[in-house]
């Protein structure tokens, strides 16, 4: 049993500060069995130090644990701890506002002035171990709006503005208003990319990112002609068979948002992801374009795994590098200092299916025990 001090887990609440405490709350530790920094890089017998919401401190407890204030508190953890889970996008927490069916282009929308971070969808989410996640509009409208980087601890934004979501398939293309096909969604969009205005000019300045919505073949390959043409680089989101397009994806430098396998996914779906991961082709999991629950992103990482990705690619598709591509790459999805301390204490290996979440932290304060 390594010298710490242990602290039951009915005390906890008195240890870390509780969701209504302030992020100038007194500096407190953690120690586990194994962290968990990001991808492959793990820590055994680790050490975190928290203060003001950030971790300001990571390494091994026989280095650290001596330097440390004698009455700080410490968590002694018997299990791994990890940043929380990343949902490179979702649309929790949102109403049926954000798709204006009257309108095929509503680029200035801001779709975190519609989040209520209350929502038993978002709590959902936080109690499958997601802290952090890209949200997004649906695919009603060609221009639909501009996605946001929030946190599942109430209506907290990070960043505001992160994307343009477009969509240049069904259903934001419809019989009953401009424009009505294909050809005439590019159209319009390449007019509004060339007078680069509003929205559209912050997405050229490279002040804004862009997603394209997309799902079958043909749409992921107009997509990543229409990217190539307008000198676009960007996402494209829903493209669960982006890998039969992988080389040409990594040739256009564009990423992939997908949804995480789930028991009984087709294998085209896990060799999709394989092709990404060998191809160079940055990618990960999300969840508007999927009906699965938060849960899935575990999951279809470990099956990912099962199916010959490599578990740090894996791990990263659900944490690091979900933040990167949602817009919150440099606050969340990784145990390093100055990221946001938004934190899963887990009874084992994350990517096992038999490990228990037992605990979550965002921005240093307890938000969930148990699950």
């Amino acid at each position: 049993m390594r010298n710490t001090l242990l602290i039951m887990a009915g005390a906890l609440a008195c240890l870390a500060p509780s969701a209504s405490a302030q992020t100038e709350a007194e500096p407190y530790a953690i120690t586990a069995d194994n962290i968990l920094v990001d991808g492959g890089e793990v820590l055994q017998d680790g050490l975190i130090v928290i203060a003001g919401g950030k971790i300001v401190q990571v390494g091994l407890e026989a280095d650290l644990k001596a330097g440390l204030h004698k009455d700080m508190p410490v968590l002694d953890h018997e299990g791994w701890l990890s940043a929380g889970l990343v949902a490179a996008n979702g649309s929790m927490g949102l109403g049926s506002g954000v798709d204006d069916s009257t309108s095929a282009f509503t680029e200035s929308l801001l779709v975190a002035e519609s989040f209520n971070g209350d929502h038993s969808s978002v709590v959902a989410a936080r109690k499958a171990g997601v802290t952090s996640f890209g949200l997004t509009t649906g695919r009603s409208n060609v221009a639909g709006g501009q996605g946001s980087f929030v946190k599942t601890d109430g209506a907290k934004v990070v960043n505001l503005r992160t994307h343009l979501t477009l969509c240049m398939g069904p259903p934001a293309i419809q019989s009953r208003r401009y424009p009505t096909s294909y050809s005439g969604a590019v159209n319009a969009l390449e007019k509004r990319f060339a007078a680069g205005e509003g929205a559209f000019g912050a997405v050229t300045a490279g002040k804004l990112g862009v997603t394209i919505a997309v799902g079958a073949r043909h749409e992921i390959d107009r997509a990543i002609r229409f990217c190539q043409k307008a000198e676009l680089t960007g996402t494209l989101r829903g493209a669960n068979r982006a890998g039969e397009f992988a080389d040409r994806l990594a040739e256009a430098k564009l990423t992939v948002i997908m949804d995480a396998p789930v028991i009984g996914s087709p294998k085209w779906h896990t060799d999709s992801i394989n092709s990404l991961a060998k191809a160079g082709v940055p990618f990960a999991f999300g969840l508007a374009d999927s009906n699965a629950g938060a849960g899935s992103l575990r999951l279809g990482a470990s099956l990912a795994v099962r199916a010959g990705l490599d578990r740090a690619t894996a791990w990263r598709a659900i944490t690091s590098t979900a933040a990167t591509l949602a817009g919150g790459g440099k606050r969340a999805g990784r145990i390093a200092e100055g990221f946001d301390a938004d934190i899963a204490l887990w009874s084992g290996d994350p990517l096992s299916p038999m490990t228990r979440l037992e605990s979550v932290y965002i921005d240093g304060a307890l938000i969930t025990e148990g699950n």
